[in-house]
Parts: C-alpha cells; structure tokens; sequence
C-alpha cells in the first residue's frame, strides 16, 4: 500500500512537470526567446554585482509610458483624442509623484495619422504640463536615399505646432522615436531601411523607445539596457551595443533606450506592456523595480519604461487600471524608501546623460540637462 501511494505521488510530481515544462516551452517557442533569453540568463548572473548601491544613499525611480498614441483619422480620430485626454487630465492631476510633479506622460504620435486636430490639442497638452509629444510612425516603402526627406517632411509637420523642436535663443530639432509595427531599422517586411539608426540621428532624434517588442524578429538580443547601437549595412544594427555607464561619453551613436523584458521560471513572459491583454499588478511593478534598467555605474538611479497603445486600451487601462497602477507604485516606492519621478522620454534621456556625466544624487535636477524642453512648453510646468 505503501508503494502504491508513492508510486501516485511520483507520476503526480511528473505530471506537474510535463505541464510545467509544455507551458515554458510554449512561452520559448510564442515569444521567439531563442534569440534572446541566453542573454538574460546570462545578465541575471553576470550583471547581479550592478544592483548594489552605497549604504545610505537615496534611491530613486524614474518612471515613464510611451504610448503608441493612435486615435485614428478625421474626425472620428479628433473625437477619440478628445474623449481620451478629457480624462486623463483629473487623473494626472491626482498622481504625483516625491517632487510634488503630476503624472507625465508621452504621446508618441504616428505622423501617417496626420491629424492636425489631434496633433494641435496633443500640443496644448504639453504646453500646459501634462506631457510631451514625440513621434511615432508606420513609414511607407522607403530606401537609405529616399526615407531622409520623407523623415525631414514629418518633422516639419510637427514643428509647425511647436513640438520636436527645443525652446530657447538656440532651436534645434530633437525628438524622441517608436517606428512603427517595431520594424526599426528593416529588423521585419515592415521597413527596408538599413540604415534608419544613422538616419535618424542626424535628423536629430535623441532616442529610440520601440523596444522591448517580445515575440517580434525585431527584438534585440540585448535586454534591459540603455545602450548605444552602430548602424551599419546590415538590417537590425541595434542588436547589441555599448551599455549607458557612468564616465562614458558616447557621441554619434543612437540611444536605444528599453523598457523591462524577461521571462520568469514559470514561464511566465515580461514584455514592458501596460495594455488591456497585460494588466499592470502588484506583481508586476516589484518585477519592473527588481529588473533594475540603470546606467551602469549608477544603481540607484532605476529607470522603468512602460509603453501602451493608450487608446485600444482606454477601456480597460485609462478607465480602470492606470489608476490603481499608479496608486500601487507610489505605494510601493513609499514602502521601500524609493523617490519617485514622473517624467517624459525627454527627460529621462537628460537624466541618462546627467549619470553618464558623473552627476549624482537626486535626478529631479536633472530633468532638462541636456535638451530643453520642446518650444511649446517654455513655460515652467504648474
């Protein structure tokens, strides 16, 4: 009898680990982590050493959502856009953060949207504080020679507003970047441009926010990093690259600047992802803070970009869940003694360069290091 009830505990314990392993393989398979999970299980161990800081220093968290903002043409777009910020001004007004700054957001809007109603109410948005626009794009068929005055055309319809472009005695064009359907840099059929990186950095783009895009040929081996990526002939020249770090200037190079991205024992895949098919839990803010996206050199500076499509999933996340999240982080960061700071893709990429320049302390100073704000928004926010 005794055998028996072994014998039933053991093809239990094996059956509990069949259906364990088919539902990691399957999470290997879907997600296409052949590419990149050997690179996360090896930065688990080799980049442990980086999640130390100084006894007693002050820790912070920088926080950020880049949507992927699409409300779509005419004016059934114009009355989505309308609907959308209506309410999501009380709720930035709601949250702030340790500076005392309401919730930031950024809309990166898709220049093949075109909608100059959309475009002029997004502006007054960030002229009164509440966020800043970048640029989103599903660019059309396009080579090395023909995508740079295409990409100088966008830019310009943006500017008209006031926005990618910085105040100031001195303009100059900056703006953050998300190509669209991921293709960045011809890394899937969705773009043929190989050299988009260069492209763009010489049209004035900072920083590109596209990834992660887990479960798309266009993921980056590279995880959970700040880098810089050498363009070159070849598709998908951000595979890899040189690490953000403390005291390492790098000039030339596109920042590629990503938000958290893993995969847990259980199989379970982290993918950065605020929408109504992932909705933000406890749970998953603990694994944003423990994925601890840092320049290198600076630990206790955490950086944790989320991006959303904010309008598909206004129901489930602007309605219901953004709220909550934002309750639960502060929470959290109460709990653990973290400062937080609400900022856009613009700030905390002058925060990145603040760290890479050896600056310490509290990032809020930091907010405006490198770019100034957008000449929409010269005026100090309220």
């Amino acid at each position: 009898m005794k055998y028996c009830w072994v014998k039933i505990g053991l093809l239990f314990f094996i059956g509990i680990l069949l259906l364990w392993g088919t539902k990691f393989s399957y999470s290997l398979v879907r997600y296409e982590t052949y590419h990149w999970a050997p690179y996360f299980f090896a930065s688990q161990v080799l980049d442990r050493k980086e999640t130390r800081w100084e006894a007693g220093s002050q820790r912070h968290v920088i926080f950020l959502i880049c949507d992927h903002y699409e409300p779509g043409f005419g004016e059934k777009g114009a009355r989505r856009n309308q609907r959308w910020l209506k309410k999501f001004r009380p709720l930035a007004e709601k949250h702030r953060d340790s500076a005392g700054n309401r919730f930031q957001y950024t809309w990166f809007y898709p220049y093949d949207h075109k909608n100059e109603r959309v475009l002029s109410e997004l502006a007054e948005m960030s002229r009164l504080g509440y966020g800043e626009v970048e640029m989103h794009w599903h660019h059309p068929p396009a080579d090395n020679h023909t995508f740079p005055p295409m990409l100088d055309e966008a830019i310009g319809w943006f500017q008209r507003q006031g926005l990618l472009i910085t105040s100031g005695e001195k303009e100059e064009t900056r703006f953050g970047f998300i190509h669209g359907n991921w293709a960045l840099d011809g890394s899937n059929a969705h773009c043929t441009v190989t050299r988009e990186l260069e492209i763009l950095y010489r049209a004035g783009c900072y920083a590109d926010f596209t990834f992660p895009a887990v479960g798309n040929r266009a993921q980056p081996r590279r995880l959970n990093s700040i880098y810089y990526a050498l363009d070159g002939e070849k598709p998908k020249s951000y595979d890899d690259g040189i690490p953000a770090a403390v005291g390492k200037k790098i000039e030339g190079r596109l920042m590629i600047f990503q938000g958290p991205s893993g995969i847990s024992w259980t199989g379970k895949i982290e993918y950065g992802a605020v929408e109504s098919y992932a909705l933000p839990t406890k749970e998953r803010i603990h694994e944003w803070l423990k994925t601890h996206i840092h320049v290198m050199g600076r630990p206790e500076w955490v950086f944790i970009k989320l991006h959303s499509h904010g309008i598909q999933s206004e129901e489930h996340i602007l309605d219901k869940h953004l709220t909550v999240m934002l309750s639960d982080l502060k929470n959290t960061c109460n709990e653990q003694n973290l400062s937080l700071h609400y900022v856009t893709a613009r700030e905390a990429y002058n925060i990145v360069k603040a760290a890479e320049d050896g600056l310490t302390g509290n990032p809020e100073l930091y907010r405006n290091y490198r770019i100034p704000p957008p000449r929409v928004r010269a005026k100090p926010r309220v």
